[in-house]
């Protein structure tokens, strides 16, 4: 909307020695400046139509036979830094300012009766004219650019029209109403949103807006960004490469959903295996139970003699039938690791549920003497998000177990099903537990492979690229991540090119060793 004019009463007589200076445009020819005091104020002029955003056509009487003048205007009453312009038919004035109140004078030019062209009788300046060019909306903006920094993200954008200052928007979800941060009142354009709080060992990202106002705070808002911190710097000299992989039990089914036979999945999960070739395998739901259509033929006592002819070992030999023992596993290359030592600790359950429990063993390098920890996990999905016995309650326990176990401050990979994703509500807390405690989520890495898909697939063709992961890897007592990948057999269009082993993808990382 166009603001209205106003008219001051007032005159603010000038000369030719109290005016400021004029400007390129003003005249610069005249030759001798007379000013005729004692004729009175002319009136003030007035605006043809409302002001432009940056201009605007100013009308006055006429004054005898007079068809020069001169203008002055400018941001203060007092005129001081005014600009003068001569003005023969034209009444326009431009390179205004939009929203922005100016003060406008005027004053007739007549010859000087035996003088030269170009010296001027002026009149006394004219009564002031306050009036406020147009509030126009700021201009569009350009895609806005981000760049990542430890635990930082600066969002930088184009200038916009029509702009006194911007306002940034920081939130940690889509719809901007989770943690939501303001910062106002920047006039540059760039901005480093400090302490995120998903940090450079989160993976997770941080949306971004800007807004662009003026004067009187009409706003335009930018599109949304979606930005990530720097991923955190890796350090170390010896690889290992880690793999979590939820099997999808041999008698599992799923509601609604076809699932292949256990023996054709346990072949895909093996080629699986053999193309990634991980050093350590985290696994999950790997219960002995019969396989399907056979009398007695143990799922993961089979298929742990097919790990063993490809160079793995496990932890523990798979359970005993009627023994309820924690189903969760690690695997390791025998060939570049001993067992130093091995454990379990149950896990939190909801009611009526089946035990669970995690897998930890202690692992020592062959080649360099290295130990390390892994452990394995898998969240009950019947838990709440929150509370004494929760999906968050679950992590903590972990952590608390094994920072308990790991006295000596040896690198940790733990990696499982955490039943949690980006979505859940209020947020992902279980996966704050752990940044929080210190851990790092490998999928933070700078070099990261099928990441936005979820890392559950529900044996769909089709699949989406969303923030969806409930199976991770996380580390501790480990600098950074050389890579993380979640494994899956697709096109470049989203659809599954093979039918895959599991509900559950792999997730692959590969870490140094300090």
């Amino acid at each position: 909307m166009l603001l209205t004019t106003s008219l001051t009463a007032a005159a603010v007589p000038g000369t030719a020695f109290a005016a400021p200076a004029a400007s390129a445009s003003a005249v610069a020819a005249s030759k001798v400046i007379v000013v005729t005091s004692s004729q009175a104020p002319l009136p003030a002029p007035k605006t043809a139509a409302a002001p432009g955003y940056n201009s605007m056509t100013l009308v006055w009487p006429a004054f005898g036979d007079v068809g020069r003048w001169e203008v002055r205007y400018g941001t203060r009453a007092d005129f001081v830094g005014a600009k003068i312009e001569e003005k023969v038919n034209s009444r326009w004035i431009g390179g205004l300012t939009n929203a922005t109140t100016y003060y406008i004078q005027y004053r007739a030019l007549t010859p000087v009766k035996g003088q030269p062209w170009g010296t001027w009788n002026r009149s006394p300046w004219s009564a002031t004219l306050k009036t406020m060019t147009g509030a126009n909306y700021p201009g569009a903006f350009t895609p806005l650019k981000t760049k990542g920094g430890t635990d930082s993200i600066t969002v930088s954008w184009n200038k916009t029209a029509y702009t006194t200052h911007y306002t940034v928007l920081v939130a940690d979800n889509m719809a901007m109403t989770l943690r939501p941060r303001t910062y106002r009142n920047i006039t540059g354009t760039s901005f480093t949103i400090k302490n995120l709080t998903a940090g450079s060992r989160s993976s997770y990202p941080t949306f971004i807006r800007v807004q662009a106002h003026n004067k009187t705070f009409k706003t335009r808002t930018s599109s949304r960004i979606t930005a990530y911190p720097a991923a955190p710097g890796v350090r170390g000299t010896e690889t290992l490469t880690v793999a979590s992989q939820n099997l999808l039990c041999a008698s599992c089914k799923l509601s609604g959903i076809s699932v292949p036979h256990w023996n054709t999945r346990k072949m895909t999960h093996l080629r699986t295996i053999k193309a990634k070739n991980p050093d350590v395998l985290l696994l999950q739901e790997a219960l002995n139970v019969n396989i399907p259509g056979t009398r007695n033929t143990k799922a993961m006592t089979d298929f742990q003699g097919h790990l063993k002819k490809a160079g793995y070992a496990l932890d523990r030999t798979p359970e005993k039938a009627g023994t309820q023992q924690y189903v969760n596993r690690i695997a390791y290359k025998t060939s570049k690791y001993t067992l130093l030592k091995r454990g379990t600790f149950a896990l939190p359950v909801a009611k009526g549920e089946d035990q669970r429990g995690a897998a930890w063993a202690l692992l020592k390098s062959k080649k360099t003497g290295k130990q390390f920890y892994a452990v394995s996990f898998h969240v009950s999905p019947k838990l709440p998000v929150k509370g004494a016995v929760s999906k968050t309650s679950t992590m903590q326990l972990i952590e608390k177990r094994m920072k308990a176990i790991n006295i000596r401050k040896l690198p940790v990979v733990s990696g499982g099903d955490m039943n949690s994703s980006f979505y859940v509500t209020p947020s992902n807390l279980p996966h704050e537990a752990m940044i929080k405690a210190g851990w790092t989520d490998t999928a933070s890495s700078a070099a990261k492979t099928d990441f936005l898909y979820p890392t559950t697939n529900s044996f769909k063709k089709q699949q989406k690229s969303t923030f969806g992961r409930i199976d991770y890897i996380f580390t501790k007592n480990i600098a950074g991540t050389v890579s993380y990948e979640n494994v899956l057999d697709i096109d470049r269009n989203g659809r599954l090119r093979s039918t895959p082993a599991s509900d559950h993808n792999m997730v692959l990382a590969k870490v140094k060793l300090k």
